[in-house]
């Protein structure tokens, strides 16, 4: 059986050039960056190249960088590491969006929990983004954050980041943005949008998984996360995960040379995909994504009105793995929990729909004939 892999938002494959890069830090290039050697210092090098890389890739200073085990943790050092400066003061509020992956939602839980921080929660408009007006008519003297994804990891709708940031910056307060699915299928430049903090996962872009980079604009305050060691500007302690460094700098490398053909790749399968969706399913296909310059260019996100259409929405994933294909009901992160999407009943669909969407996430290697076999298999599920 042939199996086709339209799961690329939860990961990518790494590329072959990335392991190439990886492998000469694996085995003679061993060093740990902090001795002060040869060896040392061969690894010290990739790993102040690799930061230059990165910042030069989304407008940032290589000061700014500091390298993660993930996604997850850099959003974690960031909302952590803000919040416990503010601790014991009158800031003590933050405003997130709803729909926010459960890397923030779980780690804001936590602050309101453990430290009574206050948190509010913003749903999003009917379009699925998160407006600058609703944010903002959430303001106190006490809010020291704003929290709000690039673009959704479910959904693929991009979010007015410059204007919350605009109005953020008006009243002293931080903006931290999870934008991880953005990095190489938008422009993406932190000093365009004038962020505090933002997120790049080296696996979602054809790297290594288990290493991240997050960004804290220079003179932002925030408290160290991992205590042990002076690495990473005194914020993180622990060695430096070189070869995985180094593979992230080729990805990242990679993403720069290629990054109009990608997109551009991207958007072709997605029209595709859409038209064929919409030419069989008619209106009983709902697009939870949209198709327009407010969303990501390879994610498309469907549900299937029940009224209309006879399918299992619990079995659909399953059915279409059994036929070789791989998609998602939504992010990576919660499967296997049988629960419906909550980012889409954030968007207001019921249960029943939320429950049976499917995530289509492409890349580099999907072919417009793979989209058209998925078409033609879903056809022989949902009838």
């Amino acid at each position: 059986m042939k199996r086709i892999y339209f799961d690329n938002a939860a990961t990518t494959e790494t590329d072959e050039e990335v392991l190439q890069a990886m492998m000469p830090y694996l085995k003679e290039n061993f060093g740990n960056a902090s001795s002060n050697h040869f060896f040392g210092k061969t690894a010290k090098v990739l790993l102040e190249d690799a930061r230059d890389t990165i910042a030069g890739f989304i407008g940032a200073e290589s000061r700014e960088i500091f390298f993660t085990s993930g996604g997850t943790e850099s959003n974690n050092f960031a909302l952590k590491g803000t919040a416990f400066r503010f601790l014991g003061t009158d800031k003590n509020h933050i405003i997130a969006s709803s729909t926010e992956h459960l890397a923030v939602i779980d780690t804001l839980e936590y602050l309101k929990e453990k430290f009574d921080f206050n948190v509010t929660y913003v749903k999003p408009d009917s379009d699925g983004r998160v407006s600058a007006g609703t944010v903002r008519s959430y303001y106190t003297p006490h809010t020291f954050l704003v929290s709000v994804m690039h673009s959704n990891n479910e959904t693929g709708i991009i979010n007015d980041i410059k204007n919350i940031t605009a109005d953020a910056n008006e009243n002293s307060i931080y903006v931290h943005t999870d934008s991880v699915q953005s990095i190489g299928k938008t422009n993406f430049n932190v000093k365009d949008l004038n962020v505090n903090f933002a997120i790049l996962s080296a696996h979602k872009i054809y790297g290594p998984k288990g290493i991240s980079a997050l960004y804290i604009k220079d003179k932002t305050q925030v408290d160290k996360y991992i205590h042990g060691g002076k690495q990473e500007r005194d914020k993180r302690g622990g060695t430096e995960n070189i070869a995985a460094i180094a593979g992230f700098k080729k990805a990242v490398e990679l993403l720069n040379s290629r990054f109009e053909k990608d997109v551009s790749h991207y958007s072709s399968l997605k029209k595709n995909l859409a038209e064929g969706l919409k030419e069989h399913f008619g209106d009983a296909v709902i697009f939870n994504s949209a198709e327009n310059e407010n969303s990501l260019p390879n994610i498309v996100n469907i549900s299937f009105d029940s009224d209309k259409l006879d399918y299992d929405g619990e079995m659909l994933l399953i059915q279409l793995d059994l036929k070789g294909i791989a998609v998602s009901g939504g992010s990576a992160c919660t499967s296997g929990t049988h629960q419906p999407s909550h980012v889409l009943l954030e968007l207001g669909r019921d249960r029943l729909t939320a429950l049976g969407s499917l995530r289509i996430s492409f890349g580099r290697k999907n072919t417009l004939g793979e989209t058209d076999c998925f078409l033609k298999s879903l056809k022989e599920i949902v009838k």
